[in-house]
């Protein structure tokens, strides 16, 4: 029972084209998948900036309006002090 070889070149054919044919698919759904992460990526990588963002605004808003406050009174005290 011998193979002809014309059976064999179009079983290797067909292979073949499934084999493309999938490798094709997978390379696709390779590249949406890389689409996907990078999206969620960015979104992440913004959260990220607005949390960090938001948290330097409160930071500074505090560090401001004590800075501000402190020297105010010590200033209206050292005046009125030697005002007297």
């Amino acid at each position: 029972m011998a193979l002809d070889t014309a059976e064999v070149l179009s079983e290797l054919k067909e292979r073949y084209a499934n084999t493309v044919k999938q490798l094709n698919e997978l390379s696709n759904t390779r590249i949406k998948i890389e689409g996907a992460i990078d999206v969620l990526q960015q979104i992440e990588d913004s959260k990220e900036a607005d949390a960090e963002a938001q948290a330097a605004t409160k930071s500074e808003g505090v560090v401001g309006e004590s800075d501000g406050a402190d020297g105010e009174s010590s200033e209206g005290s050292d005046s009125s002090d030697s005002d007297s």
